[in-house]
């Protein structure tokens, strides 16, 4: 599958449906020695084709994968000083750059998020959804981007990442992430496609 962009986002991102096998993905990527043992030690083949996937878009976008490299919390970082968030799930993968703080999440609708939602959804984010599979499912996407762009880790999905609001279509928001006498506010832009939800926050100023 080819390369392929999303129109209802403002930013530049680019996504990856997943059709290919293995062998295919890999045709002229050219990795690095660094990256071939790291594949190799990958046990699921999803997850390979997924790893694949995210370097196909980054071949795709002229990323060179020497100018990537990850901070002491595991976060994805370029080395001209732009910010990159990576995310996959099943058959989609997306990749995201900014000269600010930018995260990117996609998850296939489930009906295990029912289950879950306690832990990570707010009692004020409560009274601003209906509880249901795609609107909890937007909420966890909209806090694993926040989580992403903002980089620290031991954070509370439910007590330090905050949807402050969001439009009636639940489409856009805004939210704060307070962690440890930081605080940061985000934009919000989310949509969906096929089975699956993608979120993308941007740093506000």
């Amino acid at each position: 599958m080819a390369l392929f962009k999303i129109p209802e986002f403002k930013k530049n991102i680019y996504f990856w449906h997943i059709t290919e096998g293995e062998s295919e993905l890999i045709k002229n990527l050219n990795l690095p020695n660094s990256f071939k043992l790291k594949f190799q030690k990958i046990k699921s083949i999803q997850k390979k084709k997924q790893h694949l996937a995210v370097h196909k878009i980054l071949r795709s976008i002229k990323i060179d994968l020497n100018s990537l490299y990850y901070d002491e919390n595991g976060r994805p970082l370029l080395k001209n000083g732009d910010y990159i968030s990576i995310s996959h799930s099943y058959n989609y993968c997306g990749v995201i750059t900014d000269h600010k703080k930018v995260g990117l999440d996609i998850e296939k609708l489930r009906p295990k998020i029912l289950d879950v939602s306690s832990k990570f959804l707010s009692k004020s984010e409560g009274l601003l959804i209906e509880k249901n599979i795609k609107n909890l499912t937007k909420v966890w996407t909209v806090k694993e981007s926040l989580f992403k762009a903002f980089g620290q880790s031991g954070i509370s999905f439910k007590n330090n990442i905050i949807i402050n609001e969001i439009n009636s279509e639940f489409t856009s928001g805004k939210a704060t992430i307070q962690f440890e006498k930081k605080i940061e506010e985000y934009d919000i832009e989310i949509t969906n496609f096929s089975q699956y939800i993608c979120s993308v926050v941007s740093k506000i100023n």
